[in-house]
């Protein structure tokens, strides 16, 4: 596949996921703000930037922000799994807390 053994395939994949959950990450603090928008048009030019860095610079440097970048996602990722979550119902919360009122609709939306 375009001249490169399994291992080089895996370490372009490897930094490919990289880059996008780094930009997913800044595309995800600027949700809500007024520079969402702004935020969504500049993603492409966000990961050419930060796959440039990891291309670009030298290897043992590479390695270095590797670790950082992984171990900081994954930080960021476990901190919105385990954070206190306001918008779910919890099982203390009223029916009509819950939307299943006198109207007879409401959702179940556990997002």
């Amino acid at each position: 596949m375009f001249g490169l053994d399994m291992a080089q395939f895996n370490d372009i994949a490897t930094l490919a996921a990289l880059v996008a959950a780094c930009v997913g990450v800044l595309k995800g603090l600027a949700t809500g703000t007024p520079y969402e928008a702004l935020a969504g048009r500049l993603a492409p030019l966000v990961a050419v930037l930060v796959a440039a860095v990891f291309v670009l610079v030298p290897a043992e440097i590479r390695e270095k922000i590797i670790v950082i970048s992984v171990v900081s996602l994954t930080a960021s990722g476990a901190y919105t799994f385990t954070k206190k979550r306001t918008d779910v119902p919890g099982p203390n919360t009223s029916e009509n807390e819950k939307g299943g009122g006198t109207n007879g609709g409401g959702t179940n939306d556990t997002r």
